[in-house]
């Protein structure tokens, strides 16, 4: 409690710092002054609206009513100039190539989509480096990003043969694995229960290991919050040795592993902690401060403020959109979560007094 205690109280005393800066400079400048769905407008069983998608080789325009009475999956990816970026473009690409015989075979129809408008130099690179044959195509009109609420790039959508949705997901580590059971989910091969089933076995450990695990993990948290973070992942990897599945040690692993600036580390923990617990807040924001460090800071806050939606009592998702909207220049509003933060966390404080 007392070590909590310290963690809230010298974030307190920052959070008021940047508040009476920002207030400051609303007074000097005022007279002169987004495994889970990864798609907020659509949802599973209900028709999919229509888009228009047009080819990078000057391919036939395609829609999605063209499909109609035929299963369709839909890969999206874009914004592929980053290293990391890059590599879960190419992942999924590569995954969707793969399994396209098996698709033909099913009479599943596939479009690739770049939903960021690439230039054509990124996208034959990244079809290059995946091994695709099948042609690319483009939002061009970001009709299908509006209508569709798309907020995970790479993902993919599943939409079967009455034009409704099947399934889809964001990109994980199993993408391969997880996109044939979707499919075989849409074709009605497979339960939802048993894909997850397929994707997360159950692992059985020794009790006495599983204490020690968390134990470790336990220690780790204790360390992270004494601000000696070599020590903590000491401690996490401990504790994954002793137990795999333990997702919440992954996720802290990879809150560190940020904050040391290994980004890649970062992106692979965080991911197989969210993998294993889907709902982890602390895993989704860490990969939203993830992307503002490889500079995708508009796509960090749109991450943010749909995570606010579920969690609009966190103080530390209205602290990290207040740094967010900051370094976009967006000082009024980066000064309103800033204070919003700081009001949750002083009645949290109270509470816990």
């Amino acid at each position: 409690m007392l070590l909590r205690k310290e963690t809230d109280a010298h974030r307190n005393k920052h959070l008021v710092v940047l508040i009476l800066f920002f207030t400051g400079l609303f007074i000097l400048t005022d007279s002169g002054l987004a495994k889970s769905f990864p798609f907020r407008a659509l949802s599973v069983g209900k028709p999919v609206p229509e888009a228009k998608f047009i080819g990078y080789k000057g391919e036939e325009a395609k829609t999605i009513h063209s499909f109609a009475g035929k299963p369709l999956l839909l890969a999206f990816w874009g914004g592929a100039d980053m290293e990391a970026k890059k590599k879960r473009a190419v992942n999924t690409i590569k995954a969707v190539q793969e399994l396209e015989p098996y698709l033909k075979k099913k009479g599943v129809s596939v479009l690739v989509v770049n939903m960021q408008n690439d230039q054509q130099n990124v996208v034959d690179e990244v079809s290059a480096l995946a091994g695709l044959t099948m042609p690319v195509y483009k939002d061009a009109s970001q009709e299908a990003y509006a209508s569709f609420g798309v907020y995970v790039l790479p993902s993919f959508l599943l939409i079967d043969k009455d034009g409704n949705v099947s399934g889809g997901s964001g990109y994980s580590k199993d993408i391969a694995q997880r996109l044939r059971g979707e499919v075989d989910v849409m074709l009605g091969l497979m339960t939802p229960e048993e894909l997850e089933a397929e994707l997360n076995p159950v692992m059985k450990v020794v009790p006495k290991e599983e204490k020690l695990a968390l134990r470790h993990m336990q220690m780790g948290t204790v360390m992270k919050n004494k601000g000696m973070p070599d020590a903590a992942i000491r401690e996490y990897m401990t504790a994954l040795e002793l137990n795999p599945v333990l997702h919440e040690a992954r996720v802290g692993l990879g809150c560190l592993y940020l904050e040391k600036g290994a980004l890649d580390d970062a992106i692979k923990e965080l991911e197989a902690g969210l993998a294993g617990d889907p709902d982890s807040l602390e895993a989704e924001i860490c990969l939203a401060r993830v992307s503002a460090e490889m500079g995708e800071v508009d796509e960090a806050v749109l991450d943010l403020k749909n995570l606010l939606f579920r969690n609009s009592r966190n103080y530390d998702l209205h602290y990290f959109l207040g740094t967010f909207l900051e370094r976009q220049g967006k000082y009024e509003e980066s000064a309103q979560s800033y204070r919003k933060a700081f009001d949750l966390l002083q009645r949290k404080t109270l509470i816990h007094e």
